[in-house]
């Protein structure tokens, strides 16, 4: 692919236009909300529907790919991707079929500020030689407010043994409620593994966290009235699972064994909490169907 070409791609949309007046290809665009946390999965869901009375391929080309986005920040700069060559499947759309597909903007293209960003989807038709656009979203990166870090070591055998993890715990305001955070990061190489929603944050308190012996980090926090949820991350930013504790008498507390394994001790085990849109871990881009960017 010609990294050049691909660099350039928001520059030739506003010259060629978005879409043209017939609007053969439909694009829209969505986010779930306008406010997120800085490195917090972005999920945007994208629908595109063939109205060209035929079916059509969508391809990429040696210059341009079929799929991408238009991401402009502060001083309408253009965010770039991250990897400018990435390569796509080409789809078969049916005449009058739709396609929905999510994709996390923060994997695809470098949200490293702070600030409003506008992003619109666009669709390139090789066999026409134009481009269809959604209409613009306009979101928001900001920070939260840090309630609690530690750095901790890889341990040797694992992947990344022997380096740093710093482990942050945050609160950040969505909607109405103030929502808890955690972002696993390498500071020496400058990585940010993961900033996973844990769900909401209630006042009066504040969540627990401790490590095992292999550095995952727990995070215990009250979500109802006597209910609380354990959370486990891995060192790399892994979702390692969630399960609910009832405390009817006492808050429950971490005990740490002499093999590093940890017991809850106050509270009682109950069913996993099912995880929804907002709090499950976002999916992987080796995940996503065909015809979707991939890195």
């Amino acid at each position: 692919m010609n990294r050049t070409l691909r660099l350039l791609l928001p520059v030739v949309l506003l010259l060629a236009g978005f879409a043209s007046a017939q609007a053969q290809i439909s694009v829209s665009l969505s986010l779930k909300r306008r406010l997120y946390i800085h490195h917090e999965p972005i999920l945007a869901t994208v629908s595109i529907t063939n109205q060209m009375g035929r079916d059509i391929v969508l391809e990429d080309t040696e210059q341009l790919p079929w799929f991408g986005f238009q991401i402009n920040g502060a001083d309408n700069t253009v965010v770039p991707p991250r990897n400018p060559d990435y390569a796509l499947d080409p789809y078969e759309l049916k005449a009058g079929a739709t396609v929905q597909r999510t994709v996390n903007l923060n994997e695809l293209y470098a949200l490293g500020e702070f600030g409003i960003f506008r992003a619109r989807a666009t669709i390139h038709l090789s066999g026409l030689g134009k481009f269809f656009s959604s209409r613009p979203v306009a979101f928001e990166v900001t920070d939260g407010t840090l309630l609690w870090k530690q750095t901790a070591g890889v341990p040797q055998g694992l992947p990344g043994g022997g380096t740093m993890r710093t482990y942050s715990m945050l609160s950040h305001h969505v909607g109405d409620y103030k929502m808890l955070y955690v972002r696993v990061e390498d500071r020496e190489q400058g990585r940010i593994y993961c900033t996973h929603q844990l769900g909401r944050l209630i006042e009066g308190q504040p969540p627990q966290a401790q490590f095992d012996a292999a550095n995952n980090l727990y995070v215990l926090q009250l979500v109802g009235q006597r209910s609380h949820t354990l959370t486990k991350i891995s060192p790399d930013g892994e979702f390692l699972g969630r399960t609910n504790y009832s405390a009817p008498k006492s808050r429950p507390y971490f005990r740490k064994l002499a093999d590093g394994t940890l017991q809850i001790v106050g509270g009682r085990r109950e069913v996993a909490v099912a995880q929804n849109a907002e709090t499950a871990p976002p999916a992987k881009l080796s995940d996503r169907p065909a015809g979707l960017p991939k890195d």
